[in-house]
């Protein structure tokens, strides 16, 4: 069987038409990368070169009488076939390609859901398709931690909600395959198990641990820390309005991809300390209005304390020895939790 490269180009137009259908050999959302071969409704087999979910060229052309079109001979005889690339729209629609979505999922224990017993390789569903999505974040840094323990698992996208309808640094899906489990520690940085340690003396505190933070907490940290979210916002070139400021205490510049230094580590901070002050003492540790409530001493030097232990051991090259040492003061003199608690 004789064809020219004008009727192999017909066809490949006839298919993005739909006049010619295709019926991939190969599931080219499970095997990613390598050729996945086409039985085509005229008879054609067409083999196209699929790398991480994108088409990179048509590698092989199989006529009905068994004539093959191979690599070699495509590249000398129809080099505008090698040429051809579908629209993105084209290569899901008719050749079921689609770029591959990796990202981030975290689920604090609470709210584990359908991940609480999931293991690496695990095809994990929504019951239905609707709301509540599950949420795929493109990096660590955009991950949001609300709450802590968790888990943070690696997914990649199966099943994405079309369309998106938002410009947010994530995607929403119904289905996802889970890579592999990771440290949650990574969500914090290059000192994420520093900050996870903080944390978790956070959620532990009892009255002489506040105590001993309060009492042995520098006068200068705050101080420091302020200067440390200016110096911060430089090196990001996050756009300081008022470096001037006093930013002392805050714990989330609010913005997804820039939230601190250590990631949701201070707003997690804060949340146990808060949460420790209720379950020990209730209404007695704070103070509150109409609009807003708030931790009192010796609990908010608690948590003060331990926000600037976070910076210290989190974002290190900020400071300056000296710096990092009063940062580190309540800190370093803590009551440790094993001469209470019986933990080591």
């Amino acid at each position: 069987m004789t064809v020219t490269e004008q009727d192999v180009l017909d066809v490949l137009r006839q298919i993005e038409t739909g006049e010619v259908t295709l019926t991939a050999q190969i599931d080219p959302q499970i095997q990613t990368k390598g050729d996945i071969p086409y039985k085509a409704s005229n008879g054609w087999t067409i083999e196209v070169s699929n790398w991480s979910g994108e088409f990179s060229g048509i590698g092989k052309i199989i006529l009905p009488d068994g004539t093959i079109l191979d690599d070699e001979f495509l590249d000398k005889h129809m080099p505008n076939v090698q040429l051809y690339f579908p629209e993105k729209e084209v290569e899901w629609r008719c050749y079921g390609m689609k770029p591959i979505i990796v990202g981030y999922i975290y689920r604090p224990i609470d709210k584990i859901g359908l991940f609480e017993n999931c293991q690496d390789g695990q095809i994990i569903s929504t019951a239905e398709r609707k709301p509540p999505y599950i949420i795929v974040n493109d990096s660590l840094e955009t991950t949001l931690a609300a709450n802590w323990p968790g888990k943070l698992l690696l997914a990649q996208v199966l099943d994405p909600l079309e369309p998106q309808d938002h410009s947010g640094p994530y995607t929403r899906c119904f289905s996802v395959k889970l890579v592999w489990e990771m440290k949650t520690e990574r969500l914090f940085g290059e000192h994420g198990s520093k900050i996870e340690t903080v944390i978790h003396y956070a959620s532990r505190l009892e009255a002489s641990h506040v105590l001993r933070l309060a009492k042995s907490r520098s006068g200068g940290g705050r101080a420091i820390t302020s200067e440390g979210w200016h110096r911060w916002m430089a090196e990001r070139e996050v756009f300081d309005r008022d470096p001037d400021r006093d930013m002392g205490g805050v714990v989330n510049l609010g913005n997804r991809s820039k939230k601190s230094p250590i990631g949701d580590g201070l707003s997690l901070i804060h949340r146990k300390v808060w949460e420790s002050a209720l379950r020990e003492i209730g209404d007695a540790a704070f103070e509150e209005d109409e609009e807003e409530k708030w931790l009192i001493p010796p609990w908010s030097d608690a948590v003060g304390a331990l926000m600037e232990a976070a910076w210290g051991l989190g974002a290190p090259h900020l400071f300056s020895a000296a710096e990092i040492e009063t940062l580190l003061k309540g800190w370093s003199q803590r009551e440790p939790m094993g001469a209470l608690n019986g933990d080591k």
